[in-house]
């Protein structure tokens, strides 16, 4: 890794980790909805996820960093279980995005830290 590398696995990274934490934040409104505001709103909350999801294919694809994809997959699963309104294993599912994401800032951040960037 060098350190155009570094910071650019650490921007993805951090980014995702917002939008991922905002999206479980977003799914556990969905409970509260009913009939067709609920359709509605899961249909929205995927069409985020799905737009996250892409952000993550796109931090992989950047970095080769493999947890993005595995951020992406749970996004996947997430987006599957919203649509079958089993939302607390969506925002399992989430958090367990938001921790692939959490690995590369701070390999990230132990290179450019060892390197004295910053």
């Amino acid at each position: 890794m060098n350190a155009k590398e570094a910071v650019a696995e650490y921007q993805f990274s951090e980014r995702s980790k917002s939008e991922l934490i905002a999206a479980s934040q977003i799914v556990a409104t969905l409970y509260d909805y009913k009939g067709a505001e609920k359709v509605a709103a899961k249909r929205v909350t995927t069409n985020f996820l799905e737009l996250f999801r892409s952000n993550l294919m796109l931090g992989f694809n950047v970095t080769k960093n493999i947890n993005f994809q595995k951020a992406a997959d749970c996004v996947s699963e997430a987006i599957s279980r919203i649509e079958s309104d089993n939302f607390a294993e969506a925002s399992q599912k989430l958090g367990d995005a938001v921790s692939f994401t959490t690995t590369p800032a701070q390999e990230a951040w132990e290179f450019l830290s060892n390197n004295e960037f910053i």
